[in-house]
């Protein structure tokens, strides 16, 4: 690599980090934006999301339960 593309390569990568700078700050401070309406409809969909895991882990049991007694028989 010669001088003149390492110092376009370190052009590029100042560049590139200034952006990626920027894109943390501003989705930080979208985080920080969070209304009381949107932390009420996350707390809804952390319950029905915590009903979901338990409907699929009792139906999982049920079957389970059902393979012993098949392999009883």
């Amino acid at each position: 690599m010669n001088s003149f593309e390492f110092v376009i390569l370190i052009l590029v990568l100042s560049f590139g980090y200034s952006l990626l700078a920027q894109y943390l700050k501003q989705r930080s401070k979208r985080a920080a934006r969070m209304t009381p309406e949107v932390l009420e409809r996350i707390a809804e969909m952390e319950d029905r999301i915590a009903v979901l895991e338990r409907i699929v882990t009792d139906r999982r049991e049920h079957l389970r339960g059902e393979f012993e007694s098949l392999r009883s028989q």
